[in-house]
């Protein structure tokens, strides 16, 4: 047989073994040839059509089926043309990141550089303060010493000159016993006059010493590179400064940071400074956990005296009445003002009812002069009259492990570690208000000391290392920061300066002109 279309010859043995017209198939096969007679198109509906449209599932002359197909190469061509136009972008991204991330580098080092210099330049100030500090002490005690070395001199000569003429004396033969006697009861007097003088040499010679802070260089003071969010990235997370009302209030550009003491059990050193107060005489009371003591300085860091003899003494306040009251162990012990024990109220052992207490830490003294008291494991405020009777006791709820407290118009505001918050309540027990509201989803990581100043609220929150700030009626206005807090504890207010005491790093903080 021969094919129709090519003429090719073939030799069949059966007729299914025919070739397949492979252009009819496929033309059936893609088109799907549906010739119906009398069907109109379905779009344009005056051209019978031949299939149904793929763009639009209706049936379809030649007409509609080009003018689809044409739809879908416009279509296709839009989608290639922002393919491009993505690809072409992320090629310019990839290009100027090395140049970008240099700049950054290089802003970086320069911001790192002029850290470094504002450094030395405070370094240098300090320097120079010391030594003019150290030229007045010198030039003040100048004087003093000159007069005293010469009022030594002049006793010296003069015992000098009685020596001469003993010895003189001694050398004449003829000298008699009797007065020989004399002489010898004569010396007595120089003796002893020495002895003084020796002393009186001691106590004129003036003495200096430099205490050396614990003053550390390093990434902790002078910065740290974060690396690991995107440079700019609009969701990095920043300090909380608050709002303006806290600026006009805290300053620390204006003021100076010094940093006292270090871990240790001598003067000027601390270990586990916690609690801390100021007492008739300006000087700060401050408790030591870990050493189990008292260490009273002045305001200019001057070592006055040290008060031994506590198990876990905990905070400290002074009363009108010139008392000094610890919480200790479960205990609260009373001093007067020259620290002689007054009375003790509770034992070692802990307790629950009246006059005993478990792990007591925080204590103030309000506008009464009621002394009120956490009694933290108790979950309680304990409440003694001005002459230090048992008054009343009422609960903070359960778990909430009250630290420390302050009153205020007649309102008393606790720290509470269980709960990580603040509680307001009324002198009777009633609760007033949670700090900081639960809208404002922000927790205070265990709390501890609590002052109100000009009706702001300063809570220090220890893991956090930062003192949060709020009204008296708990608006959050922002934070105060330090980068060399590791565990603050204690805050103390006295005049424009702040104290803070860190029982990680054993030392005080001390922030003068914070207060505008």
């Amino acid at each position: 047989m021969s094919c129709p279309t090519c003429l090719t010859n073939h030799t069949m043995i059966n007729c299914e073994l025919l070739s397949q017209n492979v252009a009819l198939m496929q033309l059936l096969h893609i088109r799907k040839i549906d010739i119906v007679q009398n069907t109109q198109c379905k779009i344009c509906n005056s051209l019978p059509s031949i299939t149904s449209c793929t763009h639009c599932t209706r049936l379809a002359c030649v007409n509609c089926l080009e003018s689809h197909r044409q739809e879908v190469i416009q279509e296709v061509t839009r989608e290639i043309g922002d393919l491009e136009k993505q690809s072409e972008n992320i090629k310019l991204g990839l290009g100027d990141s090395t140049d970008n991330f240099r700049y950054h580098c290089d802003e970086t080092f320069q911001a790192a550089n002029k850290r470094v210099d504002e450094m030395q330049k405070y370094l240098k100030v300090i320097n120079e303060r010391l030594c003019q500090k150290i030229q007045e002490f010198h030039d003040r005690r100048q004087t003093d010493l000159a007069q005293s070395v010469n009022r030594l001199h002049t006793e010296i000569q003069t015992i000098d000159k009685f020596v001469d003429d003993t010895r003189h004396l001694l050398r004449d033969v003829n000298v008699q016993t009797e007065l020989l006697l004399r002489v010898k009861q004569q010396c007595l007097e120089p003796r002893k006059r020495l002895l003084v003088l020796a002393k009186d040499l001691i106590e004129f010679t003036p003495t200096i010493q430099f205490n050396p802070s614990t003053f550390q260089i390093g990434d902790e003071l002078a910065g740290s590179l974060v690396l690991d969010r995107p440079l700019n990235a609009p969701n990095s997370v920043a300090t909380a400064a608050g709002d303006g009302k806290l600026a006009s209030i805290v300053s620390t550009r204006t003021g100076k940071m010094e940093i006292i003491g270090q871990e240790g059990s001598g003067k000027l050193e601390f270990k586990g400074p916690a609690g801390l107060t100021v007492n008739g005489d300006g000087h700060l009371v401050i408790v030591e956990v870990e050493n189990n003591r008292l260490q009273i300085l002045t305001c200019n860091f001057n070592h006055v005296r040290t008060i031994i003899g506590f198990r876990e003494p905990r905070d400290v306040v002074f009363s009108r009445d010139k008392r000094y009251l610890i919480t200790d162990n479960h205990k609260l012990i009373i001093l007067d003002e020259n620290f002689r024990k007054v009375d003790v109220i509770g034992s070692n052992k802990s307790g629950r009812t009246r006059n005993t207490f478990n792990r007591p830490t925080g204590i103030t003294i309000d506008e009464q002069d009621e002394v009120i008291i956490c009694d933290t494991h108790n979950d309680r405020l304990v409440i003694f009259s001005k002459d230090y009777k048992w008054n009343r006791d009422f609960t903070t709820g359960p778990e909430s492990s009250p630290r420390y407290v302050c009153s205020y118009n007649d309102t008393l505001y606790v720290t509470c570690a269980g709960t990580g918050c603040i509680i307001t309540l009324t002198k009777q027990g009633e609760v007033l208000q949670m700090i900081p509201d639960s809208s404002l989803d922000l927790r205070i990581d265990a709390p501890r000391t609590i002052r109100c100043v000009r009706d702001l609220l300063f809570v220090v929150s220890s893991h956090a290392k930062s003192i949060f700030v709020f009204t008296i009626d708990g608006e959050y206005r922002g934070e105060l920061r330090h980068e060399m807090f590791n565990r603050p504890v204690g805050i103390l207010f006295v005049d424009d300066s702040l104290y803070v005491t860190d029982t990680e790093k054993h030392s005080i903080f001390h922030f003068s002109g914070i207060l505008q």
